[in-house]
């Protein structure tokens, strides 16, 4: 699978774990639940989904362990319940932001919507779930006229609940904003091909459809919609598959990281921690390991947080800092803050930059502009629960968090790269 068909398939963290777990099935790894026995082979791959928008994967190997993780979310306009509104024959998408958009990237482009839908079942307590995807567009957020809003260059704050609304649609003038029936609902149902009264809940985004483009006068740039953050799930999944490594290699693919990875599936709960100590007990048990626990990972566990980094803008120069600049094209980047935003240090830094070294794989550093706070990452979080070394590295990217973000190809390949060299090591 190549990084485009990725991005195309993972519109939402639902789809980026379903995409994900297609690809791992067709590599013969092994789906596993957490509430079963497990019986493990060294060197066969496994996985475990415990809930719709997250995924571990691992090998079983020796004592050394390697971690490698991403997030699967990204900011998008997340639908509110009774969504459909009718504004003086204007259909309108009612929604709120979800994570740090980048408002003004999401006007005037087809918006399509996806997610995942809790249908009404004979269990009270397992609701059907489906995953849903519109892949044809469904709404667009037009802009003002610059005619009614000289200020548009100059002053334009925006407000999701008046600016962002989605118009899905028309129909005939009417007094009220009130529907008899939720007409975006009942376009979902018919597509799913279930009664309305039966969709009782969901988790739906909108989703820029656009597909990844190569653009410059090389093609050298790759100008695309959700690089944040499935440059890294992918470079971390086709890692795991490529490499047939002697350690025991983890791929942890997170939710909720850009709303701060405060939920169950998120990782800032324990969920993680869970997985490890079952994965490593079931080793132990089937004598694949000896002595492996969350106490032997001091030592032997190394953990690679990847994450985009903030690449260097040729427009605002000053946004930089002023000796440590990261560029498109000059390869990966290892990411430091003094404030330990970021889990890397000079012990771990040093690590990757000798793997670098070895198998010839470019990189760079970032370190952010003494007086702009920059975003964190999972590594710090995970850090919470599992005190191991650890390091954040990623692809530079420009305009991030907007609805399309750019970056340079060459970077994403490098970071394939380095994250399969780091589970062979």
């Amino acid at each position: 699978m190549t990084l485009e068909e990725y991005i195309c398939r993972g519109v939402s963290p639902y789809h980026v774990v379903a995409t994900t777990k297609k690809w791992l099935k067709s590599e013969q790894f092994i789906e596993l639940k957490l509430g079963e026995e497990w019986e493990l082979d060294k060197g066969q791959g496994y996985f475990v989904s415990p809930y719709e928008s997250v995924i571990f994967a691992f090998r079983p190997g020796d004592e050394d362990v390697r971690i490698a993780t991403g997030h699967t979310d990204q900011p998008m306009l997340k639908l509110k319940p009774s969504p459909t509104i009718d504004r003086e024959g204007n259909l309108l998408a009612n929604v709120e932001a979800y994570g740090g958009m980048i408002l003004n990237t999401w006007f005037d482009r087809p918006l399509s919507l996806a997610g995942k839908i809790a249908l009404r079942s004979e269990e009270v307590f397992k609701p059907h779930i489906v995953l849903y995807d519109s892949k044809e567009p469904v709404a667009v957020i037009p802009s003002l006229a610059i005619h009614l809003n000289r200020e548009v260059n100059s002053k334009n704050e925006l407000k999701v609940q008046q600016h962002l609304l989605p118009v899905i649609g028309l129909t005939d003038h009417v007094e009220d904003d009130d529907l008899e029936e939720d007409l975006l609902l009942s376009y979902i149902a018919d597509k799913l091909d279930v009664d309305i009264d039966d969709i009782l809940d969901y988790d739906l985004f909108f989703y820029n459809p656009a597909e990844p483009s190569r653009v410059g006068i090389n093609k050298e740039i790759l100008l695309s919609p959700r690089l944040d953050n499935l440059t890294s799930c992918y470079s971390a999944t086709k890692a795991m598959l490529d490499e047939d490594s002697s350690h025991t290699t983890v791929m942890a693919l997170f939710d909720n990281e850009e709303i701060g990875s405060r939920s169950k599936q998120g990782a800032g709960s324990s969920l993680f921690l869970e997985f490890l100590t079952r994965a490593m007990n079931a080793m132990n048990a089937c004598l694949i390991t000896t002595d492996l626990t969350l106490d032997s990972l001091n030592k032997t566990g190394f953990m690679m947080s990847l994450d985009v980094a903030h690449a260097y803008h040729p427009n605002y120069r000053d946004k930089s800092d002023i000796t440590t600049k990261t560029y498109l094209g000059d390869g990966i980047v290892l990411k430091t803050s003094g404030s330990q935003k970021y889990n890397s240090d000079a012990r771990t830094n040093a690590i990757v930059m000798q793997l670098c070294d070895e198998y010839k794989i470019p990189f760079q550093r970032q370190i952010n502009h003494s007086d702009i706070a920059g975003g964190s990452t999972l590594g710090p979080i995970l850090s919470q629960f599992l005190p191991i070394p650890g390091v954040d590295i990623g692809v530079g990217v420009l305009a991030m968090h907007s609805a399309e973000e750019t970056c340079a190809y060459r970077d994403c390949e490098a970071l394939t790269d380095v994250v399969r060299a780091f589970l062979k090591e």
